[in-house]
């Protein structure tokens, strides 16, 4: 939070970065992501499902079949535009991503689960994401 605020203010000020900083930022903001597949990675080579079964199917349907369904609803209440509601039910039903695996690996809580539910999401998407394309896209 600081960090974001502190970013805040500096923008304001209208002041720059020196080239040499603002390219090492940059290259180090572009290596975040790949980086935290990495770990991902690794994380899922030593996983262990022992006990996380029921965490990781439990999260993986909430992300993959009520939130699409949640913003499905949420967008026929607010009267969204066919095109608008479509987008919005395709995010909220994209698989669980690296940055929750981060989060869970900062604080180290539920890693396994988390980590798993990364993997199964990203594999059931395979299957769900058509399927709500065509949900989607029928429903006018």
């Amino acid at each position: 939070m600081l960090a974001s605020g502190f970013g805040l203010v500096w923008r304001l000020t209208g002041l720059g970065l020196h080239p040499v900083v603002d390219r090492t930022v940059e290259l180090s903001a572009q290596a975040g992501s790949p980086a935290a597949l990495i770990a991902l990675g690794i994380n899922l080579f030593r996983f262990e499902v022992k006990g996380e079964k029921l965490g990781i199917l439990a999260m993986s349907a909430l992300k993959l079949l009520a939130m699409p369904a949640a913003a499905f609803v949420l967008a026929k209440l607010l009267d969204l535009p066919p095109l608008a509601a479509g987008v919005v039910v395709l995010f909220a039903a994209m698989p669980t991503g690296a940055n929750a695996y981060i989060f869970a690996v900062q604080y180290q809580r539920l890693v396994n689960p988390v980590s798993g539910a990364v993997a199964l999401g990203t594999l059931l998407a395979a299957v769900t994401l058509p399927v709500v394309v065509w949900v989607v896209a029928g429903v006018r």
